[in-house]
Protein backbone atom coordinates (compact mmCIF):
# COMPACT_ATOMS: atom_id res chain seq x y z
CA UNK A 1 0.00 0.00 0.00
CA UNK A 2 2.79 2.49 0.86
CA UNK A 3 4.18 2.12 -2.64
CA UNK A 4 2.18 3.10 -4.71
CA UNK A 5 1.43 6.13 -2.06
CA UNK A 6 4.90 7.10 -2.65
CA UNK A 7 4.74 6.56 -6.36
CA UNK A 8 2.15 9.05 -6.41
CA UNK A 9 4.24 11.93 -4.32
CA UNK A 10 7.05 11.51 -6.49
CA UNK A 11 5.23 11.92 -9.65
CA UNK A 12 3.46 15.13 -7.52
CA UNK A 13 6.42 16.15 -6.33
CA UNK A 14 8.14 15.64 -10.15
CA UNK A 15 5.16 17.77 -11.59
CA UNK A 16 5.60 20.49 -8.77
CA UNK A 17 9.61 20.84 -9.99
CA UNK A 18 8.62 20.93 -13.44
CA UNK A 19 6.17 23.24 -13.05
CA UNK A 20 8.14 25.71 -11.43
CA UNK A 21 11.07 25.52 -13.69
CA UNK A 22 8.73 26.35 -16.63
CA UNK A 23 7.19 28.93 -14.43
CA UNK A 24 10.80 30.51 -13.73
CA UNK A 25 12.23 29.82 -17.13
CA UNK A 26 9.18 32.07 -18.45
CA UNK A 27 9.62 34.82 -15.92
CA UNK A 28 13.63 34.79 -17.05
CA UNK A 29 12.58 34.97 -20.66
CA UNK A 30 10.11 38.05 -19.86
CA UNK A 31 13.29 39.55 -18.35
CA UNK A 32 15.20 39.64 -20.77
CA UNK A 33 12.69 40.73 -23.46
CA UNK A 34 11.82 43.37 -20.72
CA UNK A 35 15.93 44.50 -20.81
CA UNK A 36 16.09 44.64 -24.73
CA UNK A 37 13.20 46.76 -24.91
CA UNK A 38 14.79 49.00 -22.41
CA UNK A 39 18.21 48.90 -23.98
CA UNK A 40 15.74 49.34 -27.64
CA UNK A 41 14.13 52.11 -26.41
CA UNK A 42 17.68 53.92 -25.18
CA UNK A 43 19.80 53.04 -28.27
CA UNK A 44 16.69 54.06 -30.73
CA UNK A 45 15.14 56.98 -28.99
CA UNK A 46 15.73 60.56 -28.82
CA UNK A 47 17.10 61.43 -25.86
CA UNK A 48 16.29 58.79 -23.97
CA UNK A 49 17.80 57.59 -20.96
CA UNK A 50 16.84 55.88 -17.60
CA UNK A 51 14.96 53.18 -19.87
CA UNK A 52 12.76 50.29 -17.86
CA UNK A 53 10.69 47.90 -19.12
CA UNK A 54 8.36 45.08 -17.67
CA UNK A 55 6.53 42.51 -19.83
CA UNK A 56 3.47 41.02 -17.60
CA UNK A 57 1.16 38.22 -17.94
CA UNK A 58 1.87 34.30 -17.87
CA UNK A 59 2.74 32.67 -19.77
CA UNK A 60 5.10 35.42 -21.94
CA UNK A 61 6.04 32.36 -24.02
CA UNK A 62 2.67 31.60 -25.38
CA UNK A 63 2.28 35.80 -25.81
CA UNK A 64 5.85 35.98 -27.26
CA UNK A 65 4.39 32.90 -30.06
CA UNK A 66 1.72 34.33 -30.79
CA UNK A 67 3.15 37.63 -31.41
CA UNK A 68 1.52 39.86 -29.08
CA UNK A 69 2.32 40.91 -25.78
CA UNK A 70 -1.15 42.08 -23.23
CA UNK A 71 0.69 44.47 -20.84
CA UNK A 72 3.90 46.47 -20.43
CA UNK A 73 4.89 49.14 -18.87
CA UNK A 74 7.74 50.89 -18.32
CA UNK A 75 9.47 54.33 -17.32
CA UNK A 76 11.98 56.37 -18.09
CA UNK A 77 14.35 58.98 -16.56
CA UNK A 78 13.65 61.50 -19.79
CA UNK A 79 12.92 61.43 -23.61
CA UNK A 80 11.12 62.34 -26.33
CA UNK A 81 7.64 61.33 -27.05
CA UNK A 82 6.20 63.01 -30.36
CA UNK A 83 9.09 65.68 -30.68
CA UNK A 84 8.32 66.66 -26.94
CA UNK A 85 11.04 66.26 -24.26
CA UNK A 86 9.28 64.49 -21.21
CA UNK A 87 11.03 63.98 -17.41
CA UNK A 88 9.55 60.74 -15.17
CA UNK A 89 7.44 59.54 -18.21
CA UNK A 90 5.75 56.26 -17.71
CA UNK A 91 4.03 54.58 -20.25
CA UNK A 92 1.82 50.94 -20.42
CA UNK A 93 1.08 49.21 -23.54
CA UNK A 94 -1.36 46.83 -24.68
CA UNK A 95 -1.47 44.27 -27.80
CA UNK A 96 1.83 45.08 -28.40
CA UNK A 97 4.03 43.20 -31.24
CA UNK A 98 7.40 41.97 -29.95
CA UNK A 99 9.58 43.28 -32.88
CA UNK A 100 10.05 46.51 -35.09
CA UNK A 101 8.66 49.38 -35.04
CA UNK A 102 6.81 47.60 -32.13
CA UNK A 103 3.22 48.61 -33.15
CA UNK A 104 0.67 48.82 -30.02
CA UNK A 105 -3.43 48.65 -30.01
CA UNK A 106 -3.74 51.00 -27.09
CA UNK A 107 -1.05 52.70 -24.85
CA UNK A 108 -1.22 55.81 -22.14
CA UNK A 109 1.71 57.83 -21.29
CA UNK A 110 2.28 60.68 -19.22
CA UNK A 111 5.56 62.33 -18.46
CA UNK A 112 6.56 65.92 -17.24
CA UNK A 113 6.40 69.07 -19.84
CA UNK A 114 8.94 71.51 -18.73
CA UNK A 115 8.28 75.11 -17.79
CA UNK A 116 10.79 76.64 -20.60
CA UNK A 117 8.10 74.65 -23.42
CA UNK A 118 5.04 76.37 -21.71
CA UNK A 119 7.11 79.74 -21.10
CA UNK A 120 7.79 79.51 -24.73
CA UNK A 121 4.21 79.21 -25.93
CA UNK A 122 2.84 81.55 -23.59
CA UNK A 123 5.48 84.60 -24.67
CA UNK A 124 4.42 83.96 -28.55
CA UNK A 125 0.50 84.58 -27.61
CA UNK A 126 1.29 87.77 -24.99
CA UNK A 127 4.34 89.07 -27.16
CA UNK A 128 6.23 89.53 -24.47
CA UNK A 129 9.71 87.74 -22.71
CA UNK A 130 7.33 85.71 -19.74
CA UNK A 131 8.48 83.62 -16.51
CA UNK A 132 6.64 80.82 -15.63
CA UNK A 133 6.66 78.25 -12.53
CA UNK A 134 4.33 76.35 -9.99
CA UNK A 135 1.98 79.08 -7.73
CA UNK A 136 2.72 79.13 -4.29
CA UNK A 137 0.95 76.43 -2.21
CA UNK A 138 -0.35 73.23 -3.60
CA UNK A 139 -3.04 75.16 -5.99
CA UNK A 140 -2.94 73.68 -8.99
CA UNK A 141 -1.99 76.50 -10.80
CA UNK A 142 0.88 78.19 -12.60
CA UNK A 143 2.20 81.75 -11.88
CA UNK A 144 2.86 83.85 -15.27
CA UNK A 145 4.77 87.27 -14.63
CA UNK A 146 5.65 89.17 -17.50
CA UNK A 147 6.50 93.18 -18.21
CA UNK A 148 3.67 95.16 -20.42
CA UNK A 149 3.39 98.33 -22.24
CA UNK A 150 0.27 100.22 -20.61
CA UNK A 151 -0.74 103.72 -21.86
CA UNK A 152 3.16 103.99 -22.43
CA UNK A 153 4.14 102.68 -19.27
CA UNK A 154 6.14 99.54 -18.59
CA UNK A 155 4.39 97.80 -15.80
CA UNK A 156 4.91 93.73 -14.44
CA UNK A 157 1.63 91.71 -14.88
CA UNK A 158 1.60 88.43 -12.90
CA UNK A 159 -1.33 86.31 -13.28
CA UNK A 160 -2.74 82.97 -11.63
CA UNK A 161 -3.88 80.33 -14.42
CA UNK A 162 -4.83 77.02 -14.23
CA UNK A 163 -4.15 74.53 -16.57
CA UNK A 164 -6.71 72.34 -18.45
CA UNK A 165 -7.25 70.04 -21.87
CA UNK A 166 -9.54 71.81 -24.77
CA UNK A 167 -9.11 69.16 -27.34
CA UNK A 168 -7.04 66.30 -28.02
CA UNK A 169 -4.35 68.57 -28.77
CA UNK A 170 -4.52 71.62 -27.05
CA UNK A 171 -3.51 72.56 -23.36
CA UNK A 172 -5.13 75.62 -22.10
CA UNK A 173 -4.60 78.48 -19.75
CA UNK A 174 -7.14 79.91 -18.11
CA UNK A 175 -6.42 83.01 -16.16
CA UNK A 176 -7.78 82.90 -12.73
CA UNK A 177 -6.39 86.51 -11.22
CA UNK A 178 -4.35 89.05 -12.37
CA UNK A 179 -1.76 91.69 -10.56
CA UNK A 180 -0.74 95.33 -12.36
CA UNK A 181 1.79 97.04 -10.74
CA UNK A 182 1.45 95.68 -7.69
CA UNK A 183 -2.76 95.84 -7.80
CA UNK A 184 -5.15 93.31 -8.37
CA UNK A 185 -7.21 93.92 -11.44
CA UNK A 186 -10.45 91.77 -13.58
CA UNK A 187 -9.55 90.75 -16.64
CA UNK A 188 -12.15 93.58 -18.15
CA UNK A 189 -10.18 96.26 -16.11
CA UNK A 190 -7.07 95.83 -18.04
CA UNK A 191 -6.52 98.64 -20.42
CA UNK A 192 -4.81 98.33 -23.95
CA UNK A 193 -6.37 95.30 -24.90
CA UNK A 194 -4.32 92.93 -22.29
CA UNK A 195 -7.74 91.76 -20.48
CA UNK A 196 -8.42 89.74 -23.89
CA UNK A 197 -4.83 88.72 -24.47
CA UNK A 198 -4.75 87.35 -21.27
CA UNK A 199 -8.35 85.60 -21.14
CA UNK A 200 -6.92 82.59 -22.01
CA UNK A 201 -3.95 81.14 -23.67
CA UNK A 202 -3.68 77.82 -25.80
CA UNK A 203 -0.48 75.75 -25.52
CA UNK A 204 -0.93 73.53 -28.99
CA UNK A 205 1.00 70.61 -28.91
CA UNK A 206 2.05 68.94 -32.21
CA UNK A 207 0.79 65.37 -31.52
CA UNK A 208 1.60 62.26 -33.93
CA UNK A 209 -1.20 60.84 -35.54
CA UNK A 210 -3.17 58.65 -33.30
CA UNK A 211 -1.98 60.21 -30.29
CA UNK A 212 -4.38 62.73 -28.19
CA UNK A 213 -3.87 64.33 -25.01
CA UNK A 214 -6.22 62.92 -22.16
CA UNK A 215 -4.95 64.80 -19.02
CA UNK A 216 -2.89 68.35 -17.41
CA UNK A 217 -1.72 69.00 -14.09
CA UNK A 218 1.04 71.16 -12.13
CA UNK A 219 3.94 69.80 -11.17
CA UNK A 220 7.03 71.96 -9.63
CA UNK A 221 8.80 71.43 -12.68
CA UNK A 222 6.35 71.59 -14.76
CA UNK A 223 3.10 70.48 -16.80
CA UNK A 224 2.44 66.71 -16.62
CA UNK A 225 0.53 65.28 -19.48
CA UNK A 226 -1.58 62.43 -20.47
CA UNK A 227 -1.32 61.10 -23.52
CA UNK A 228 -3.31 58.35 -24.92
CA UNK A 229 -2.95 56.46 -28.35
CA UNK A 230 -4.43 53.55 -30.67
CA UNK A 231 -2.61 51.83 -33.21
CA UNK A 232 0.95 53.56 -33.37
CA UNK A 233 4.24 52.24 -33.78
CA UNK A 234 5.95 53.05 -30.38
CA UNK A 235 9.37 53.24 -32.03
CA UNK A 236 8.62 55.90 -34.34
CA UNK A 237 7.00 58.03 -31.39
CA UNK A 238 9.96 57.53 -29.42
CA UNK A 239 12.59 58.60 -32.69
CA UNK A 240 10.46 61.46 -33.46
CA UNK A 241 12.02 65.05 -33.13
Amino acid sequence: MTRPRRGTVRALVALLVLAVLLVGADRVAAWFAGNAAAEALETGGEGVSGADVDVHGFPFLTQLAAGSLDDVTGTMAAGTFGGYELSDVRFAASGLEPRSPFHAATAQADGVLAHESVRRAVADQVGADVDVSAADGDTGALAVAFPATVLGATVDVGATVVPGVADDTTVTLEVESVVVAGARLSLDDLPGGLGDRLRQVDVPLDLPEGVALRSVAVEPDGLRVGLAARDVDLESLAAEG
